[in-house]
């Protein structure tokens, strides 16, 4: 459990300060005015579970099917390894989705745009290995879904990517926690 509470504050700090100092400093705009742009926060929050979901529900297509079998054996193994229960999916899975939609979506999208931040995000992520045509097929559509991120938050505000990240990541994690428990 203290791997998840130093791997989820390392990527909420290293991620969020990054992002906030990018917005403060280099955008030359304040944080909180980007947190709070947009649409009310009951709708971002809405909106933003919503798209998890959905999002989740196509990587899950995708990586149940059988020509994925030894990339999702090889993901579940990993994943298994940290030893992950409710409260830590939860934790790790909102760390990732504040730390690093401060970062990329904030930060970093405004410079690059939507389709340069979804690459170098799925990148960043291993997703995209021209070794790997499986893990490239998913990485590809999770260029899409990612894109889609970045036009939430383009359109409806901050909140409501973090919140379809964190929705995402909490749906991937307990369907692999699930499967790794009942194997």
């Amino acid at each position: 459990m203290k791997r998840i509470l130093i791997l989820g504050l390392g990527t909420l700090l290293f991620f969020g300060v990054g992002g906030i100092l990018i917005i403060e400093f280099l955008q030359d705009n304040r944080f909180v005015d980007v947190l709070l742009d947009g649409w009310s926060i009951e709708l971002q929050l809405l909106v933003g579970l919503t798209a998890g979901l959905i999002s989740a529900g196509i990587a899950l297509f995708i990586i149940t099917r059988k020509f994925f079998q030894k990339e999702r054996t090889f993901y579940y193994n990993m994943i298994s390894k940290l030893g992950l229960n409710l409260p830590a999916i939860l934790f790790i899975s909102l760390c990732a989705g504040i730390g690093e939609e401060i970062f990329f979506r904030a930060g970093i999208q405004p410079f690059l745009g939507v389709w340069l931040t979804s690459i170098l995000f799925v990148l960043l992520h291993g997703y995209l290995n021209p070794r790997n045509p499986r893990i490239t097929i998913y990485g590809s559509v999770m260029v899409f879904i990612i894109a889609g991120f970045g036009y939430l938050f383009e359109h409806v505000g901050l909140i409501s990517v973090m919140t379809a990240h964190a929705v995402f990541d909490m749906v991937l994690f307990l369907k692999i926690q699930g499967s790794i428990s009942n194997s």
